[in-house]
């Protein structure tokens, strides 16, 4: 079964991470639309427009169900993407009700970008709930995330100059409503309160998923589970497999050879510092990780050059080290 992910950048590897760890013997695509981001500032035409665009391509690579791992294209578009196609179309929401649920006795702030903020589908569902429920636009935080930025002087005086907007102290937790937001979770543990807990929507949206597709994905065995905590280390390479139709990646992965063995035929050639999109295969090459799973990734279309893939490896190990932070 082939399950792809859609997000306008890299902050919807923050999903499929946790679908490598949860999941297994998967074959997931992964489509970032590094020419149009970020979405969370146009207009919801657009988005759509851009939407359609992505996931009639994800689909023409034979997905059988695709995650708008994007906060702001589920609240644009998702209504027109189940509407054209004939493959499960699962949208991410903010978890404001899960939020509510746990803490509702004091506030939820929900950061997001300003399309979420601002449209229908948002009102709605705050509208139901019973909490009361803050809102905060940082578009900001996107273009830090995609330019390799996480915890700069920059980054820690744009979020504390927006949080102090709020009585922190009263709040009972913060939801992230992008998926982008999910590279920051260590400088916003250090600017609220200890007690205020960090929220995202990436479980329920797995769920989701599992729940649409019933027995087609198999989740990770027991004896699988020491490769949940794969560290994505961006020190060690990428390899290309002699046919150069495929790469295997090499990331230190309990239960794994941390040297990324090659096969009997030796030859392989790392890409590391060699920009050689050829080495992709005519199919954009397809990266091996723990529980059986491969991942082919897309930017806008296009499968990724080596020094692409290099940059998606560092994007891996930071959500890895933000994963324990709730």
């Amino acid at each position: 079964m082939k399950i792809a992910f859609f997000d306008s950048g890299i902050g919807g590897l923050s999903v499929l991470a946790e679908a490598l760890r949860r999941f297994s013997g998967a074959e997931f695509l992964y489509f970032a639309d590094e020419d149009h981001v970020p979405y969370g500032t146009k207009s919801r035409a657009e988005i759509v427009r851009l939407s359609l665009d992505a996931v009639g391509f994800l689909v023409s690579r034979g997905a059988d169900a695709v995650v708008v791992a994007c906060n702001t294209a589920t609240s644009a578009a998702i209504s027109e993407l189940r509407g054209a196609f004939g493959v499960p179309v699962i949208g991410m929401e903010p978890a404001v009700k899960l939020a509510a649920d746990s803490f509702g006795a004091r506030p939820t702030l929900l950061i997001a970008t300003p399309l979420t903020i601002a449209g229908e589908k948002l009102a709605r569902l705050v509208g139901r709930l019973e909490c009361e429920t803050w809102s905060l636009p940082l578009p900001r935080l996107v273009e830090f995330a995609q330019d390799l930025e996480f915890d700069s002087p920059a980054v820690r005086t744009y979020l504390r100059e927006e949080l102090d907007k709020f009585e922190l102290e009263r709040l009972g937790s913060l939801v992230l409503g992008c998926t982008h937001f999910n590279y920051f979770k260590d400088v916003l543990r250090e600017i609220l309160p200890p007690y205020v807990r960090i929220i995202d929507g990436i479980d329920g949206t797995l769920n989701r998923l599992a729940s649409e597709l019933g027995g087609g994905l198999r989740l990770a065995r027991g004896e699988d589970l020491p490769s949940r905590t794969t560290k994505f280390n961006a020190e060690d390479g990428v390899k290309f497999d002699t046919n150069l139709s495929v790469q295997a990646g090499k990331f230190g992965a309990e239960g794994r050879g941390a040297g990324g063995e090659q096969g009997a035929g030796g030859g392989n050639e790392s890409c590391v510092g060699k920009n050689n999109a050829e080495g992709y295969g005519a199919d954009g090459g397809k990266i091996y990780y723990p529980n059986g799973n491969s991942v082919e990734y897309f930017y806008s279309g296009r499968a990724l050059d080596a020094a692409q893939l290099r940059k998606v490896e560092v994007f891996l190990k930071r959500l890895d080290a933000m994963r324990e932070i709730n």
